[in-house]
């Protein structure tokens, strides 16, 4: 279905939240999960049984197809919770659908809990950190530190990612360095540790984030920067076992970064680039997930098959 199609099917209180998902403006995967799940709440609230099972099933598979192909936590989280409401014995498709988003977010909260904590041990003393492109679970992580420290945002101009932090971050009581991903080099020997968050990681430990974070792995490895990825073990794309392989993204920055170019001049330039790469788990110090800090060689031993592909 195209995003008209699908848009037409939800009620209006979700239509701002799905338009904020499709043009980019809410960044953060888990962000994208809470509000897709609050649309299934939303669509139950306002159809019948049958009709709100045909709305999810289609507003699901939009972005299963279209946020899933740059995190595969999306899917994984869209197919937990339908496999919960199909699976209820409730005769109210509401209260069905309510109990099954309270059932996902209680245990994405206790996740979330395990990954702060892990990540406030291992700052500990340190002074300083490096976060590259925007991600919710960094984000809470950063915020709840008690130790005040100085944290650089390098901007990364794909998605504006850096941005985002700027606010909770700065209101949290830490120093913000906001400076152009061009600069990293610059700063790399004043930073302790980095952190990025992952749209999606293979169990082979290869993390996916927006380009710019590949760059960084290289600068932390030729200067003895510890990378850790902050993620839920339930970003991890487990099809890469059996050779399905995420498709190369990209993204038109036109209206992005040519956005006050004249317009006879943008038109005759390709503004095409990658949006999303992979980090070798060579680079990779190790992932903070909910059941620790893991090395990159040890995530296969941690992550559950899927039952059909």
């Amino acid at each position: 279905m195209n995003v008209e199609n699908v848009r037409n099917l939800l009620p209006n209180e979700c239509i701002e939240d799905f338009d904020n998902i499709v043009n980019g403006v809410v960044l953060g995967a888990s962000n994208h999960i809470q509000m897709i799940i609050n649309m299934y709440v939303q669509i139950a609230k306002e159809n019948d049984k049958e009709n709100t099972l045909y709305r999810i099933e289609k507003v699901g598979t939009f972005f299963k197809e279209t946020r899933g192909k740059s995190s595969y936590a999306i899917i994984n989280a869209l197919k937990d919770v339908e496999k919960r409401i199909n699976s209820s014995k409730k005769e109210n498709i509401f209260e069905a659908v309510s109990k099954a988003k309270n059932a996902y977010f209680e245990q994405n909260d206790k996740n979330i809990k395990n990954i702060i904590l892990y990540t406030e041990r291992l700052i500990g003393n340190h002074q300083s950190v490096l976060l590259f492109d925007y991600s919710s679970t960094v984000e809470k992580a950063i915020c709840a530190l008690k130790n005040k420290i100085d944290v650089y945002i390098p901007e990364s101009r794909v998605i504006a990612g850096g941005f985002p932090y700027a606010k909770k971050i700065t209101e949290s009581g830490h120093q913000v360095h906001f400076i152009a991903d061009a600069a990293m080099l610059s700063i790399i020997d004043k930073v302790d540790l980095v952190f990025i968050g992952a749209e999606t990681f293979y169990p082979d430990g290869t993390a996916f984030n927006t380009v710019g974070s590949d760059i960084l792995a290289e600068l932390c490895l030729n200067h003895n920067v510890p990378y850790y990825v902050l993620t839920p073990l339930l970003k991890c794309d487990i099809r890469a076992l059996y050779g399905i392989f995420k498709d190369t993204l990209e993204t038109d920055l036109k209206n992005k970064i040519g956005k006050d170019w004249p317009e006879d001049l943008r038109e005759k330039v390709d503004f095409k680039s990658i949006e999303l790469v992979g980090v070798d788990s060579k680079f990779i110090t190790g992932y903070i997930t909910e059941q620790g800090i893991i090395r990159p060689s040890d995530l296969f031993s941690m992550v559950e098959k899927e039952e059909s592909i």
